[in-house]
């Protein structure tokens, strides 16, 4: 089975912006996990969430379907127009990872940074 560990905390110098620091794999075991964790903060008011997968070894076709999952979450309050999202940021993906955000086509509606610093400051 495996294992997904989920740090939160705010973003240095800029604590509107809440980061989740994924280690592991995002797949079928470990997804739920992650879409819960999200749920909850964004509960709590979190508005805009950068997902630092720097340390994620794989993901799967359930941990896009979590990454969707948060992202039509934040954005239900978004105008339809919105093509982007604003409230959801990627960081750090693997290049493995980056291809299949780009083959399933996340690049559209997701802005992909190679570092969470640029991921934050997009806000």
């Amino acid at each position: 089975m495996s294992e997904l560990t989920i740090q939160a905390g705010a973003a240095p110098g800029n604590s509107a912006v809440t980061i989740l620091s994924l280690e592991g794999d995002v797949d079928a075991s470990t997804y739920k996990s992650l879409q819960d964790r999200a749920a909850e903060l964004i509960e709590q008011g979190a508005g805009k969430l950068v997902l630092d997968l720097a340390r994620v070894d794989y993901m799967g076709s359930a941990g896009f379907r979590a990454i969707h999952a948060i992202a039509n979450q934040l954005n239900a309050d978004a105008s339809e127009h919105t093509i982007k999202s604003e409230h959801l940021k990627i960081a750090n993906p693997s290049a493995d990872v980056s291809k299949v955000i780009k083959t399933l086509g996340f690049d559209s509606y997701l802005d992909i940074f190679s570092s969470t610093e640029d991921a934050v400051s997009s806000f």
